[in-house]
């Protein structure tokens, strides 16, 4: 049974799902299909460090995602960001899979904002462990910036695995490189349109694509998609006051339904 169940994680790893170099986060980045690259939440700690010099207050936060209603693929997060005048540091945890196989992430971040710019440097130390083989460590860069260009057009990019970090230096296995780069227009403070482009070197690019609306006050609805395989997404948030509740509910066109629901709280 194990070993048909690591052949099932691996075609679906290797076809929709690979976790490699793909650590988004939170349910607001799912309900916009991923196309999270200019948003300076909590989630930018996973999503894109260059946002992180922008944030003004400290966030604890965390979040659970099934996918497919199988436990195998479960994800589990949870952060906390420090503010202070001079910048911004932040630390995440990242597990993907179960006992038989996973991913697990431990990242530290650090984030600044210079004028229209905001920029982002982060170290992660990524874990493999497949229960018949052992476990597998390296630390990888990443950085990312964000651009204010006016106040209703917004830049992001990303690049994860900066340093090209081996995983097996016996056969020259390495991560992978992910590279993301997108545009945000806010016509008003009510409505934001993302779009965005993510290529792994090895694959072909991504197109993400989504679109939030504040419906009243606190309260938001979201809709996306993606490529590569084309997944449709829906998302809602609820935030009083200090407090951010999100959910998610996305349909791959190959495997089926991915609920997500993250909540996190903010404090000066």
């Amino acid at each position: 049974m194990k070993v048909i169940h690591l052949l099932f994680f691996i075609l679906i790893g290797a076809q929709s799902f690979s976790q490699d170099g793909k650590f988004n986060f939170g349910a607001r980045n799912s309900g916009l299909g991923g196309a999270s690259i200019t948003l300076d939440d909590q989630y930018s700690l996973f999503n894109n460090v260059g946002g992180l010099g922008r944030l003004e207050n400290h966030y604890i936060f965390g979040g659970y995602q099934n996918r497919f209603g199988i436990t195998e693929l479960q994800i589990v997060g949870a952060g906390a960001i420090y503010h202070t005048e001079i910048g911004n540091a932040g630390f995440g945890f990242y597990r993907f899979g179960d006992n038989l196989y996973s991913q697990q992430r431990l990242h530290l971040a650090i984030g600044n904002k210079f004028q229209i710019v905001s920029l982002g440097l982060a170290a992660d130390v990524i874990q493999y462990n497949v229960s018949s083989v052992g476990t597998k460590r390296a630390i990888a860069i990443e950085f990312g910036g964000i651009a204010e260009i006016t106040s209703q057009l917004f830049f992001g990019a990303h690049i994860f695995n900066l340093n090209q970090v081996d995983l097996v230096k016996e056969t020259g296995e390495k991560i992978p490189t992910v590279m993301k780069a997108g545009v945000s227009y806010r016509p008003s403070k009510e409505l934001l349109i993302n779009i965005e482009v993510e290529k792994d070197l090895d694959f072909d690019e991504i197109i993400k694509a989504g679109i939030e609306y504040q419906v009243i006050e606190n309260v938001f609805v979201r809709t996306g998609f993606s490529t590569q395989p084309f997944l449709s997404a829906y998302g809602a948030g609820f935030h009083p006051n200090k407090l951010h509740l999100d959910y998610s509910y996305s349909i791959d066109s190959n495997l089926g339904a991915i609920h997500e629901v993250s909540l996190a709280f903010s404090f000066q």
